[in-house]
């Protein structure tokens, strides 16, 4: 009897260790001070966890797609195509798995077809997938800005860079649109609009084969445009009431994917969505985390993408939604 209560007496330190180590994340020194035991022994405990089976780890890859995720959710939306990332985890890390297979997700697309023009909106997203894009050689492709530049001289600055970079990974030729993305107020938008080679520009971008665009919330942790781009607190808070969840190229919509108007449209120097919808062979969205998922929802019930690259969380909420 004796032997079997130490042995239970053991499996009890061996769970409590293993639940110190692995669930409230203390370091092998601080369980040996609450425990009561040599460093050395909790080492050897926690190697006890894993060969009892108390203690299973399993590692999740990024940048791998569940395929049957990414079937089902492409059938739910009528999508020319989805793309689900095998992306768990914080913010950052789901940021960087979404990009990670949507740069996998371009370049099959650009293999297997003849494209000539990509359009680059803007986002945090587009800018990670640089991180994981091959370098081609597509002379005649044509990398067109679609938004004018927003925010202080150093986001305007990365708006261009974001564009010239595209080109120089895809071995394109590069086409800007020298403008700001919110002009002060509409008189300077329109003197802006008169100019012969930005409605030039804008009209190839709305022209393009394939557009890159990002999917932006109206909170700052959710959009890079809300972050840098200035709007006014009024401004903000007319989208709010309006009941706006989201955003492409500057043009926000709501949760059933309904337009919504506000004073910034006044102000805005960028693709037309509609335009870009009716022309566009593919908008492929990109973004990822659960505080994105009615931004994500909005954008595929109004349509205003063909094909999105997000991750697994997300693509289950969606799936589950009943319309």
């Amino acid at each position: 009897m004796a032997r079997k209560k130490n042995t239970l007496e053991n499996i009890d330190l061996v769970v409590k260790v293993a639940e110190l180590y692995y669930l409230s994340d203390l370091s092998q020194g601080k369980i040996a001070e609450i425990v009561g035991i040599s460093p050395q022994k909790v080492f050897r405990t926690l190697k006890k966890a894993k060969e009892l089976g108390l203690v299973e780890i399993r590692i999740r890859k990024t940048g791998e797609v569940d395929r049957e995720l990414s079937s089902r959710l492409k059938e739910k939306f009528a999508l020319k195509d989805a793309v689900v990332a095998e992306a768990y985890g914080s913010t950052e890390r789901v940021t960087k798995a979404v990009a990670q297979t949507a740069a996998s997700f371009l370049k099959s697309c650009l293999e297997s077809h003849s494209y000539t023009s990509v359009g680059v909106a803007y986002g945090r997203t587009l800018w990670e997938v640089l991180n994981y894009l091959p370098f081609f050689r597509f002379p005649d492709l044509k990398i067109v800005q679609m938004m004018g530049s927003y925010g202080g001289r150093r986001w305007k600055t990365l708006a261009i860079e974001l564009v010239r970079s595209f080109s120089k990974h895809l071995g394109g030729e590069p086409f800007y649109l020298l403008a700001p993305a919110f002009a002060k107020n509409s008189a300077s938008r329109e003197v802006f609009l008169q100019d012969g080679e930005i409605r030039e520009i804008l009209e190839m971008a709305e022209n393009v084969d394939v557009a890159l665009v990002g999917i932006g919330g109206i909170k700052r942790e959710t959009s890079l445009l809300i972050e840098t781009g200035d709007f006014r607190p009024d401004e903000i808070e007319e989208l709010v009431h309006n009941k706006a969840v989201g955003a492409i190229c500057g043009t926000f919509f709501d949760v059933e994917g309904r337009m919504v108007h506000s004073v910034l449209d006044s102000r805005r120097i960028a693709v037309d969505l509609e335009r870009l919808r009716y022309n566009a062979k593919r908008i492929i969205g990109m973004a990822g985390g659960l505080e994105k998922r009615e931004t994500i929802l909005g954008a595929l019930r109004g349509k205003w993408i063909t094909d999105l690259v997000t991750d697994v969380e997300v693509a289950r909420w969606l799936i589950s939604q009943t319309h």
